[in-house]
């Protein structure tokens, strides 16, 4: 399956890879053996009350299934809600729901893949997830291409480059005199900006990095006109790793 490119709030792109068929399948069977679980659970604590006389079980008919009907048939859409994207099938593979545009999915997204999966999987018992999924490319049954959604994996390996430090040579000199009073929020976005330079087109690129360098400007009153944008924030985060190299 081909990488899925999510783009964050910072306008950076992390690709990530589609959870594979075989994760979805395995997920769906955790998830079924825990809600099985639940139910035998519920039955025999119900049932258990009901032999005791504890209440009237002509009465109470509804009980059950506001108990393990209700909770069943909603499972899907209120976790994956409430839990942004995973079911505790899904957590425990290491998979989650996400939309294609990197946005966090709504309550919206998550009904349009529940209904769609009443047919694809409750109906058809899987075939017709299972084909889009192996055809599509990007780890989408029907419902995730109507509700823009996808599976992936969540398992990221994280790299020094992905975080907002970066290898700095012991003989480097800082190119500013003074310490740099950023939160490791700033830092982030200065080096996401920079990384950005390959998913768009420069101008674009370059209208971030001015704003950027004069949003840092303004933060640390350092002003080097001579030195191009990108430059200067690049100056800037090696010195800001100089300084907690020391």
């Amino acid at each position: 399956m081909e990488k899925i490119s999510l783009e964050t709030s910072q306008h950076v792109v992390i690709n990530y890879e589609p959870a594979d068929i075989f994760e979805r399948i395995l997920a769906w069977l955790t998830d079924a053996i825990i809600l099985g679980a639940y139910s035998f659970i519920i039955s025999m604590i119900w049932g258990a009350i009901e032999v005791s006389g504890f209440t009237d079980s002509e009465n109470a008919f509804w009980i059950p299934f506001l108990l393990i009907v209700l909770p069943t048939f909603l499972y899907y859409p209120v976790v994956e809600t409430v839990w942004k994207g995973y079911t505790l099938g899904k957590k425990i593979v290491g998979i989650r729901v996400v939309k294609i545009d990197g946005s966090r999915p709504t309550l919206g997204s998550f009904v349009i893949r529940w209904l769609f999966r009443l047919l694809e999987v409750s109906i058809m018992a899987g075939s017709i997830a299972i084909v889009t999924i192996l055809l599509n490319g990007k780890g989408q049954r029907l419902g995730d291409i109507v509700a823009k959604t996808t599976v992936i994996k969540d398992k990221k390996k994280t790299k020094l480059s992905d975080t907002i430090f970066e290898e700095i040579d012991e003989s480097y000199e800082p190119h500013f005199s003074r310490d740099l009073d950023l939160a490791d929020k700033e830092v982030r976005i200065i080096k996401q900006v920079l990384n950005s330079r390959k998913d768009y087109d420069y101008n674009t690129w370059f209208v971030m990095v001015t704003k950027t360098r004069k949003a840092i400007e303004r933060k640390t009153g350092i002003e080097e006109p001579e030195m191009k944008s990108h430059e200067y924030l690049k100056a800037i985060l090696e010195d800001y790793n100089k300084q907690f190299s020391e």
